[in-house]
């Protein structure tokens, strides 16, 4: 519960700064997502720079044979500061810039909680992570986007501390209007 409040403390500060510019992200933008369904909500902080919220649902199944088969759905909470690098030379280019279309370096936060919503594989821990990322994304004309994304985390549980990697690869919609 403390990581979540932890979670929710680092994203309510960050909607309080502002820039004096003109900003090349979008003000808002709520994004459906694939392959596991996926909601973001991404707000425009400063001229090439956004806050993040994302509600993912993570997978597990275990089975064998001779042995009962289980699965879980679990809650995944991502929340991420980024920072949009390219933005001015891709306007330069006369590239897209329209939702958000551009690469960035980002510190991510993920809470995986270890209790499914939907089924009864039960993890044995719930698990933060945190960490820098490098990640691109692009949308085009209709809201079509992917964004792929990658670096390294430390993550906790309540038992163990350990150095990995983040990987993301999502596919989805953007919805409402863009620039």
């Amino acid at each position: 519960m403390k990581n979540i409040n932890f979670l929710f403390i680092f994203f309510a500060c960050t909607v309080y700064l502002s820039a004096q510019t003109q900003k090349n992200v979008e003000e808002h933008q709520v994004q459906l997502g694939l392959p596991m369904p996926a909601i973001l909500y991404e707000k425009g902080l400063g001229k090439n720079t956004t806050a993040t919220m994302e509600f993912v649902t993570g997978f597990g199944l275990r089975g064998c044979s001779g042995c009962q088969t289980d699965f879980g759905i679990y809650p995944i909470l991502r929340g991420q500061l980024r920072y949009y690098y390219n933005m001015d030379r891709r306007l330069d280019k006369g590239k897209n810039i329209s939702g958000n279309s551009g690469n960035y370096i980002a510190m991510l936060m993920v809470y995986q909680d270890k209790n499914p919503f939907i089924g009864d594989l039960r993890l044995s821990e719930s698990i933060l992570g945190v960490g820098p990322v490098y990640g691109l994304q692009r949308t085009y004309r209709r809201g079509f986007f992917y964004r792929l994304e990658g670096g390294l985390g430390y993550f906790q549980t309540e038992s163990n501390q350990s150095i990995g990697a983040f990987l993301a690869a999502r596919i989805g919609w953007t919805l409402g209007k863009r620039r």
